[in-house]
């Protein structure tokens, strides 16, 4: 039961350890997001009142330089978010191949476990049986033995010479007229 919590405790110390990590990355990404996004902001706020000073600027070229930051800003965003994602299975992946080596190695040890304790109950069940083997080895024996005692004496008791006294027989003389 000790392994089971040791090994519970081990997997929520690797799951905050690894919690920690992603939080950590994912600071680090907004914070690289952040500091582009802001220099992104004030090259566009740069550009913007260059435009107001500068009057000879078109409109068009404005919106084309403000639409080039705005692609810019939307290709920083799916690069972030696709790091963090990347970044997030990884964690994941390594997280719950750690858990199935976790819950592999705990399922071979209760294994382990289970085949000490059927020996045990073998050699167990074993060890009763030579006892009742010989137990009833002895009283069959001895039923044996008792059985012939018996039976001798009962032989000897009625088989003692029974005499029969036999009768003479007489043959009545055949009358051979009387038929």
């Amino acid at each position: 039961m000790s392994e089971a919590l040791n090994l519970a405790e081990k997997f929520k110390i690797r799951s905050q350890q690894q919690a920690k990590t992603i939080e950590q990355e994912v600071e680090n990404a907004t914070m690289q997001l952040n500091s582009f996004m802001t220099a992104k902001l004030k090259e566009s706020e740069t550009i913007i009142k260059q435009g107001m000073t500068n009057l000879d600027t078109s409109n068009e070229q404005l919106l084309e330089m403000l639409a080039t930051h705005q692609t810019d800003i939307n290709t920083a965003l799916i690069t972030y978010l696709n790091s963090v994602q990347a970044h997030t299975k990884e964690h994941l992946n390594q997280f719950a191949h750690d858990i199935e080596k976790r819950i592999e190695a705990y399922t071979q040890h209760i294994a382990g476990l289970i085949e000490q304790r059927e020996d045990r109950i073998a050699q167990i069940i074993k060890s009763e049986m030579k006892k009742w083997a010989i137990v009833t080895s002895l009283v069959a024996l001895t039923i044996l033995v008792l059985g012939i005692i018996i039976g001798a004496m009962l032989f000897n008791k009625f088989s003692k010479p029974t005499y029969i006294i036999q009768q003479p027989q007489t043959q009545q003389p055949i009358n051979y007229g009387q038929r």
